[in-house]
C-alpha cells in the first residue's frame, strides 16, 4: 500500500554559487511556484549572492546563507575550496540534520558536490539537478564517483539526460523538466518603461538582441560576425547584448570588442545586467541565441514568452520548443551565415515575424510556464520519497 501524500514537504534547495544566473532564476521560480505546496529553503553562499537574496526577499522565499567556497580557475579561491571542503560539508550536513529536511535538492549542476554529500550525511534523500551538456573530464569523473549519493536526477533537457546517463551506472529515478518561465510576468501585452538613455540609443531602429552573460560558451563571436553580414544589407539595425561582465571575463570582453572593431560592427551595445529585462525584451524585434552549449536556456524561454521570433543555434532542447520555420529558425553552432540569413527573413517580412512571435508566446504559455514546472517537480519529489502523486498542483 502506498503512503498518503504529505501536503507540505520540507525541502532544502542547495546552490554553491550565489551569482545571479540561470540556475538561481530556475530555483527561485520553482520555489515561488511551489511555496503553497512545499516548505522550501534555498541554501546559498553568502559571497556574491546579494542580488539573489534581494529577489528571494521580494518573492517571499526563505533562504539560508553559508560561507561556501566555489570551484574556480582562480588559484587562491580554488585552494580555499579544497581546504575548506570537509568543514563546509559538515556545516551543511548538521544544518540539514537539525532542520529535518524531507529531501535535499542539489540545484546548481553536476559540480555541486557539497550539497549531495552533506545531504546524504544528514540522512536525507538527495535529488540532483543536471543542467548542462558539456563538462570538463576531471569533474565528470568526480561526478561519476559521487552520483550514487542521489536517489534521483532531474535533467533540464533531454540532451542533458543523454549526456549524463552514461556516467550513472545504477538504476535511479530520472525526470526531464525544462526550466520555467513566469508567462504572466513576461507578458508582451503589459506596459514597460525602458531607460531614457537606452531609448535614445535604440530610436526607431530594428533591434536584434540576446540575454547572455559575457562568457565564451555564449558564442557571441557568431553574433558579431552575423551583425557584420547584416550591416551590409541593412542600415537601420542595432544589436544588444544584455548581461553582466564579471572581472574574470574582462580579457574575453576585450577580445569581443576587438572583434567588433575588426568587422566594423559599431552598432552593437553591451548594456550590462538589468534587474528587469522585460522592457528591453519588448523592444527587441528578433531574439537570437548564439551559444555553443546550453541545456534549457531560460533567456530563450523568456523571449518566447514575450512573443519574439527566435533564431538560435542548435543547443540543448531549444529545437523542441523553437520549431524551424514555425516560430523561429535553428542553425548549426557557429554558423553566422545561416544566422544572418534567417534574421534577414524576419526583418524583411513583418507578417512572418508577427506569426512566429505569436506561436512563441503560445508555446511558452502552454509548455514552459512555471506552473507546469512546479507540477512536474512535485510529482518527481513525491516519487523519490515514495509518496502518492497529487492529481493537480
Amino acid at each position: 500500500m502506498s503512503m498518503p501524500i504529505i501536503k507540505k514537504l520540507h525541502i532544502a534547495c542547495v546552490l554553491e554559487d550565489g551569482k545571479l544566473g540561470g540556475p538561481q532564476i530556475y530555483t527561485l521560480r520553482m520555489a515561488v511556484a511551489l511555496k503553497e505546496k512545499i516548505d522550501i529553503t534555498i541554501v546559498m553562499p553568502m559571497e556574491n549572492s546579494e542580488n539573489f537574496r534581494k529577489l528571494c526577499d521580494i518573492s517571499g522565499v526563505s533562504y539560508k546563507t553559508f560561507w561556501l567556497s566555489r570551484i574556480t580557475k582562480e588559484w587562491k579561491v580554488a585552494l580555499r575550496y579544497v581546504l575548506f571542503f570537509p568543514y563546509e560539508i559538515c556545516r551543511l550536513a548538521l544544518y540539514f540534520f537539525k532542520e529535518k529536511f524531507s529531501l535535499v535538492y542539489v540545484c546548481g549542476g553536476s559540480w555541486q558536490y557539497k550539497g549531495a554529500i552533506a545531504g546524504r550525511l544528514s540522512g536525507s534523500k538527495v535529488v540532483w539537478h543536471l543542467n548542462d551538456s558539456s563538462f570538463p573530464f576531471l569533474f565528470r569523473k568526480i561526478f561519476r564517483s559521487l552520483s550514487p549519493l542521489a536517489s534521483g536526477f532531474i535533467y533540464a533537457s533531454i540532451r542533458s539526460k543523454e549526456y549524463y546517463e552514461s556516467l550513472i551506472k545504477y538504476n535511479v529515478n530520472e525526470f526531464v523538466i525544462p526550466s520555467p518561465v513566469d508567462t504572466a510576468r513576461f507578458d508582451p501585452t503589459n506596459n514597460y518603461t525602458i531607460s531614457e538613455n537606452l531609448h535614445k540609443e535604440i530610436g526607431d531602429k530594428i533591434v536584434i538582441g540576446t540575454v547572455a552573460n559575457i562568457s565564451p560558451v555564449k558564442g557571441l563571436e557568431t553574433m558579431i560576425r552575423s551583425a557584420s553580414l547584416l550591416n551590409k544589407d541593412f542600415k537601420n539595425l542595432i544589436f544588444i547584448v544584455i548581461g553582466s561582465i564579471s572581472h574574470r571575463q574582462q580579457a574575453y570582453f576585450s577580445e569581443l570588442k576587438s572583434l567588433c572593431s575588426e568587422f566594423s560592427v559599431d552598432n552593437l551595445l553591451f548594456v550590462g545586467s538589468y534587474t528587469d529585462i522585460r522592457p528591453i525584451l519588448k523592444k527587441i524585434d528578433v531574439y537570437i541565441c548564439s551559444s555553443l552549449s546550453e541545456s534549457s536556456p531560460i533567456s530563450v524561454w523568456e523571449a518566447m514568452s514575450m512573443g519574439k521570433p527566435i533564431v538560435s543555434t542548435d543547443v540543448g532542447d531549444v529545437n523542441i520548443y523553437v520549431k524551424h520555420n514555425k516560430n523561429g529558425f535553428i542553425v548549426d553552432v557557429g554558423d553566422e551565415r545561416a544566422m544572418s540569413k534567417y534574421i534577414s527573413v524576419l526583418i524583411k517580412d513583418k507578417g512572418i515575424k508577427h506569426d512566429f512571435g505569436k506561436i512563441s508566446r503560445n508555446t511558452a504559455v502552454n509548455k514552459l510556464d512555471s506552473k507546469f514546472c512546479a507540477l512536474h517537480h512535485i510529482k518527481a519529489f513525491n516519487h523519490v520519497l515514495n509518496y502518492e502523486d497529487d492529481d493537480e498542483l
